[in-house]
């Protein structure tokens, strides 16, 4: 195996290549490794990735052709080479889970490192499951100081799993709520796969940000594990040209630092400078948070044109939680902009939640007095009769003709839910 490793860093140090599991995803001189699911194997496309002139493909089917090397289980090579290369790397691993913002947390600490000259790498995207993980392993920068990963987990005992292969240095739980609990008993069982990130066996210090039992958590967490609770501290907020000043407080001692956003953007920033510092002691960094750590569609706002009226859409698509909704709302409903309309997808793996979470989510619309909401999906349409007065879509199609009917009183668009609702593509009838 080891004579196959350095075949593979020799290639990609020559090409830098990357290391791709899909053939649609193949760049020239990437190297393939036909991965097999319970749906198909990949390893039988391997034509498709000679055709597009790949260094190397590693499959589990013979052929003479001299950029194929047979393996007889690629996800056993994969399980193997990931060992491999995490056993090779001299750097520190820092993991990142939570219920909401890990991508953005992630591409912070990130951005906070490298914009202080230290080398980093950082996951794919949000790949943050168990593929998604080796995926970003195999593709590491074994040269760089630290390496930013990002768990997600939806079941109970996948974070054993993915800290076993990972066993990170420095761990972080942004937060938890209540997404993704439909396959856990409770809440506290949630809470407690989350916490199973620290059981890292290369563990150096950690950090915990909690808004709910505190005594529960603090039970459960070890001396090395430190504890926040992000929404008590208080905090003041001063914008100074470009930049936002944050100053707050932490058992009397008083911290200020920067950030190039204000709004939900804080937490963040407030929370990668704690947990930084555990790392490095001495910070002499400026700024926390950065606004290119927001990435894709994540909370982005975009402009286009609806009957030749300019538009913003406030961007929220790729996912929603009770909390991530509420949150969000009541941010967006105190931005001093005019002409809003909330366009609100359901929520999934809520269980048997679903309906008490989605029912709050419409209470606090009609509490806050909210004038243009439309709400999407089937979680939310069940609501229709109870709530007559408020506009509820099975999908986001009518969504289209709502905003096109009342564009004449719309300028500012927020939208936001759970992906499978495919907001995105509301958006992208406008954007283009």
């Amino acid at each position: 195996m080891q004579k196959i490793y350095k075949i593979i860093f020799h290639l990609k140090l020559k090409y830098n290549s990357n290391i791709v599991f899909d053939t649609r995803l193949i760049k020239k001189n990437d190297i393939f490794i036909g991965l097999k699911t319970k749906n198909n194997d990949g390893s039988l496309y391997f034509n498709d990735a000679i055709k597009k002139k790949v260094s190397l493909a590693i499959v589990n089917v013979k052929n003479k052709h001299p950029k194929l090397i047979y393996v007889n289980d690629t996800q056993l090579f994969i399980n193997k080479f990931c060992k491999y290369i995490l056993d090779s790397y001299k750097g520190k691993i820092i993991a990142i889970t939570g219920s909401i913002g890990k991508t953005t947390f992630k591409e912070n600490i990130y951005h906070i490192l490298k914009n202080n000259y230290i080398d980093t790498y950082r996951s794919y995207k949000n790949y943050n499951n168990f593929q998604g993980l080796q995926f970003s392993i195999m593709n590491m920068n074994l040269k760089c100081s630290y390496s930013v990963f990002e768990l997600g987990i939806n079941r109970p005992n996948e974070m054993t799993k993915l800290v076993k292969i990972l066993q990170p240095h420095y761990c972080l739980i942004s937060g938890i709520e209540n997404s993704h609990i439909e396959n856990f008993r409770n809440f506290k069982h949630l809470v407690d796969n989350k916490l199973k990130i620290f059981k890292s066996k290369r563990l150096i210090s950690g950090l915990i940000n909690y808004s709910h039992d505190s005594k529960y958590i603090r039970k459960k967490i070890e001396s090395k594990i430190h504890y926040i609770n992000i929404d008590s501290l208080e905090k003041k907020i001063i914008k100074n040209k470009r930049k936002f000043i944050i100053n707050f407080s932490i058992n009397k001692k008083k911290y200020s630092i920067n950030s190039d956003r204000g709004e939900f953007c804080i937490n963040i920033a407030i929370i990668s400078y704690l947990f930084i510092r555990a790392f490095i002691k001495n910070i002499k960094f400026k700024t926390f948070f950065y606004d290119e750590s927001i990435i894709e569609s994540r909370g982005k706002k975009l402009r286009s044109y609806i009957s030749n009226k300019r538009v913003s859409f406030y961007d929220h698509s790729y996912n929603a939680s009770p909390y991530s909704l509420n949150k969000q709302i009541l941010i967006f409903n105190e931005r001093n902009i005019k002409q809003k309309v909330y366009i609100l997808g359901s929520m999934k793996e809520l269980g048997y939640q679903s309906d008490y979470f989605h029912n709050q989510i419409i209470e606090l619309v009609i509490n806050l007095n909210l004038k243009k909401v439309v709400f999407i999906g089937d979680e939310f349409y069940k609501f229709n009769k109870k709530f007559k007065k408020l506009t509820f879509y099975k999908n986001y199609m009518p969504a289209i003709k709502y905003l096109n009917k009342e564009i004449k009183n719309i300028t500012n668009i927020f939208v936001m839910g759970s992906r499978s609702n495919q907001l995105d593509r509301l958006i992208k009838e406008y954007v283009k």
